[in-house]
């Protein structure tokens, strides 16, 4: 994972090792990032103090639905906290994704045995990596500017139209904290919120791999097949004609279930792996990602142009950044599923055309023996990426909720907004 973008990155902050055997510069790296994770800790409590404080003294200049004056600054705070937490739990399961790594290897390897195919497969999956990686640093870097200039520009109509830099500003008059401390805070706020996304890069990245190794697993399901109709497929040894079902025939098959039933019980085992170390990281991630949308979404609908434009362009430009982190990124997690999906399909095929090929063969002997295993590794769910430990399982119609959710709280809280207004223009 050191040869992509987010694999880099986070190897030149510390928290992935270099690839290299040179003890100053692994303790460099160390000491680099214990340096990383105080200063953003730091950082938090500064920014934090700040918004509060902020809070406080725009609080009677604003008029609406409590709940969602409170919601508006969710992103705030939940952007940090969001990277923060991202950052420790890699360094929590840092060891288990050295074992990952590894493992990867040797399931690419097994599932991919072709030199020219499994290259290809990697030159894919690196500039997934890479897009990716670059794309979601420069989408971040543009949301901080549109968030800066949306705090700079005047508003129309807040406490006599001061801007929001102007309450910023007397707070931190009031606080003693000098602008070179609120820069410092502020590098380690983005920066830290680049690193957690390249993290949840290489989950994406990950997924995407274990999507490749069920296709290939797949495809030598339906080759085995192919074989037995007649077909001329190529699949771990080549064998020309099933349809006289010999012993030679017959001992080829049952090798070839034997690996098809291994190869099964790996792609299971590697899931569970990439659930064992991702599974708390995308968590937090998602959730609080759906948070900071929620605030976005009420900041949108209660501010509204007239008061600030350019602040208002930005929580509109935010709601999308962050309905893709929370959706669209991850949705190669829920392409997972659905190719595992299908393996029962597939695997129920298989079964069907060996039993119409060797009818008389016996309910117990190994090649029956073999596809019931490959039949009961393939079942619903037994395959699946999820976060949280299961309580949330990433397919496509758990993303579709979360946008139908999204959805339904933004007409919610148009309504809540509306009716408040009305309340207060008739007082």
């Amino acid at each position: 994972m050191n040869s992509v973008f987010p694999g880099k990155i986070l190897a030149a902050f510390g928290f992935l090792p270099f690839s290299t055997k040179n003890h100053t510069l692994q303790l460099l790296g160390r000491l680099v990032c214990a340096f990383y994770m105080m200063g953003g800790a730091a950082g938090f409590v500064v920014l934090s103090t700040i918004a509060v404080f902020s809070m406080l003294n725009t609080a009677t200049a604003r008029q609406g639905n409590s709940f969602l004056l409170l919601l508006v600054w969710t992103p705030t705070f939940g952007v940090y906290i969001r990277a923060f937490i991202v950052m420790i739990m890699l360094l929590a399961k840092r060891n288990a994704f050295y074992f990952l790594c590894d493992e990867t290897l040797r399931m690419v390897n097994r599932l991919i045995p072709h030199r020219e195919d499994l290259q290809t497969h990697q030159v894919r999956w690196q500039r997934m990596a890479n897009l990716l990686g670059i794309a979601t640093v420069l989408g971040h870097i543009v949301w901080c500017l549109t968030d800066y200039i949306g705090l700079v520009l005047p508003s129309s109509s807040m406490d006599n139209n001061k801007s929001v830099e102007t309450h910023v500003n007397g707070t931190t008059q009031q606080l003693s904290v000098s602008l070179n401390v609120i820069w410092a805070a502020y590098s380690f706020y983005v920066s830290l919120f680049c690193l957690s996304q390249q993290v949840i890069v290489m989950n994406v990245v990950f997924a995407a791999i274990l999507r490749s190794l069920i296709r290939k697993h797949n495809a030598v399901l339906m080759a085995i097949l192919d074989g037995l109709k007649g077909g001329h497929q190529e699949t771990d040894k080549k064998v020309d004609e099933f349809r006289v079902p010999d012993a030679t025939v017959r001992l080829i098959l049952i090798e070839q279930l034997a690996t098809a039933r291994y190869n099964q019980t790996e792609l299971s085992k590697f899931s569970a792996q990439i659930n064992s170390v991702f599974h708390n990281i995308v968590f937090c991630a998602h959730v609080l990602d759906q948070m900071c949308l929620m605030g976005f979404v009420a900041a949108v609908i209660v501010t509204g142009p007239s008061v600030n434009l350019a602040n208002w362009i930005h929580n509109s430009v935010s709601i999308v950044f962050f309905v893709y982190y929370s959706t669209l990124l991850l949705l190669p997690l829920a392409r997972v599923f659905d190719e595992a999906e299908s393996t029962h399909l597939k695997a129920y095929q298989l079964a069907v055309g060996i039993r119409r090929h060797f009818s008389s063969e016996p309910i117990d002997s190994q090649i029956h023996e073999h596809l019931q295993d490959i039949l009961g590794a393939s079942e619903q769910n037994n395959i699946v990426l999820h976060g949280g430990g299961g309580l949330i399982t990433f397919t496509r119609s758990w993303f579709a909720g979360v946008m139908t959710f999204g959805l339904s709280f933004g007409v919610l809280a148009y309504e809540i907004t509306q009716r408040s207004n009305s309340s207060n223009s008739s007082s």
